[in-house]
């Protein structure tokens, strides 16, 4: 397990809380898979999650849109960012199919910035939706 569901800040907004719980579990099963170095379910699995996240980003904007949310434009580029990291890993996940490069990539960017962003970005843009 790379990330405790006690690891991750809760904010208080319970649709955002359980958008992370759920990514939180996504993240921990691509990891095993990664660890186990089964191709297949990790190929399954990082579908999955690039999903998810695609998901998570797409609610948390709408609602700061909706709450006309000050710092919308600063926390979407948080996300754009991390959109274009997914993309370029998927990328090379699609040429190469090595399952250490995903587990490296989890271990040391996206467990790191999604806790940060939690931090960071989340926990404000709670407050004011």
């Amino acid at each position: 397990m790379v990330l405790r569901k006690e690891d991750l800040p809760m904010v208080s907004n319970a649709i955002m809380n359980a958008l992370h719980e759920d990514e939180l579990e996504l993240i921990n099963e691509l990891h095993q898979a990664c660890q186990e170095g089964n191709a297949d379910v990790v190929d399954q699995l990082l579908q999955l999650l690039i999903q998810d996240i695609e998901d998570h980003f797409t609610t948390e904007e709408e609602l700061m849109r909706e709450a006309e949310f000050f710092a919308y434009p600063m926390h979407k580029a948080e996300h754009d960012s991390m959109r274009k990291r997914i993309g370029e890993l998927l990328e090379r996940w699609r040429k190469h199919k090595e399952p250490k490069e995903v587990q490296k990539f989890i271990e040391e960017e996206l467990v790191s910035w999604l806790l940060l962003h939690i931090a960071r970005w989340d926990a404000t843009t709670a407050e004011a939706v």
